[in-house]
């Protein structure tokens, strides 16, 4: 909230800035690890590392894929309740523009 003359200012960008980021992070973890694990099938395809790598390669794989999933669960968690203070802020800071300009509610 910003006072500035007769002007009050309810600010919540920086929630947006937050669910922005942790997208943004969801995104780049998955691709680094795509990355990481069709390299190493690559090597493993070519005959350059042992094939029993493979089999880890793949149990990693379902570890990663389950382990991301249940973060971008916490992180949508997250995202909502954010969501939540933002709608909580916004119609509170008008019920007090309102109260202010001696409209009630």
């Amino acid at each position: 909230m910003t006072y500035g003359g007769d002007i009050i200012r309810f600010a919540n960008e920086g929630l947006d800035a937050i669910q922005t980021q942790t997208r943004s992070q969801q995104d780049q973890y998955t691709e680094i690890w795509n990355n990481v694990h069709t390299q190493l099938l690559g090597l493993v395809e070519q005959g350059q590392v042992d094939a029993s790598i493979g089999q880890v390669l793949n149990e990693r794989d379902e570890q990663f894929r389950r382990e991301s999933a249940g973060f971008d669960d916490g992180v949508t968690a997250q995202n909502t309740a954010l969501r939540d203070v933002q709608t909580i802020g916004n119609e509170g800071g008008a019920a007090m523009v309102r109260a202010a300009m001696g409209g009630g509610r």
